[in-house]
């Protein structure tokens, strides 16, 4: 991935909801991607799409295992090349940090099945992993700013509006549901956007689904990454084919639940 150096901006990494330890990075264009989900084949053709818009830093917004059939590679491929991970709620379900009976059943399969195939190198990566980073002028996090160790999920509206007094700077990026989305507010009027590629207005907040690279849910198929060029304001999603019928090999052949391959052809 080709960096450029541009202007020098501080990050708040948030270990807790009250700790923070600040560090500084020269960013300005950001590849931003969530959900990869052990997903290889999705996280290779996403990267290699990515590496065509010459960005600074590449942002993951967490669940990098979990449901797919290569944890480890995923896990080794997203620490080579992200510049800032975030924990999400698979990362930190394998290694028991969180109540199974919060998952259904395909998803408590998947995440017992990933548990026994974790090497401790990745295990220690994920527990490594914090949950939400304050950046200049923007905030991403799995799942939502309000207390995002509860894994709740902003799918509309009033989710978001929640969540707006929750975070600093104008822009918040989230994952968790794989529904792109994006919610807009001024003066409390607020609303669902739908331009792509947007022009990010000054005057307004947003908070922003970036969709999942490994398992979209939008009826849409294609692995899913975002671009925020915070040179120009321009926020766009990007969609990209990739080799499913290996991947859904790749399930079935490890004993994962058949339904975790079907509903990638499905994009829910």
């Amino acid at each position: 991935m080709q960096v450029k150096i541009a202007c020098k901006l501080t990050i708040k990494v948030v270990y807790s909801l009250t700790n923070f330890k600040e560090q500084s990075i020269y960013v300005m264009k950001y590849a931003i991607i969530s959900d990869i989900h052990g997903n290889l084949e999705a996280l290779e053709s996403v990267l290699t799409e990515i590496e065509k818009h010459y960005v600074d830093s590449l942002l993951c917004l967490g669940d990098v295992v979990g449901y797919g059939p290569n944890p480890n590679e995923c896990v080794e491929v997203i620490r080579d090349k992200a510049e800032v991970i975030l924990a999400g709620n698979h990362d930190y379900a394998p290694l028991g940090k969180l109540d199974l009976s919060y998952f259904n059943p395909w998803a408590r399969n998947a995440i017992e099945w990933t548990a026994d195939q974790l090497s401790e190198s990745s295990k220690e990566f994920l527990l490594s992993l914090p949950l939400k980073m304050n950046l200049n002028g923007f905030t991403i996090v799995h799942s939502t700013p309000l207390n995002p160790e509860q894994w709740n999920y902003i799918i509309t509206i009033g989710d978001a509006v929640r969540n707006f007094h929750e975070f600093e700077g104008r822009v918040c990026f989230v994952g968790h549901s794989h529904v792109p989305m994006i919610v807009s507010v001024k003066n409390e009027d607020y609303r669902a956007i739908r331009e792509n590629p947007l022009q990010i207005d000054p005057d307004r907040r947003y908070i922003i689904n970036v969709g999942s690279v490994g398992q979209p849910r939008d009826l849409i198929p294609r692995a899913a990454y975002a671009i925020y060029d915070t040179t120009n304001g321009t926020y766009e999603l990007f969609r990209v084919d990739y080799d499913i019928a290996e991947t859904q090999s790749k399930i079935i052949q490890s004993g994962l639940p058949e339904f975790l391959a079907e509903r990638l052809e499905l994009g829910q």
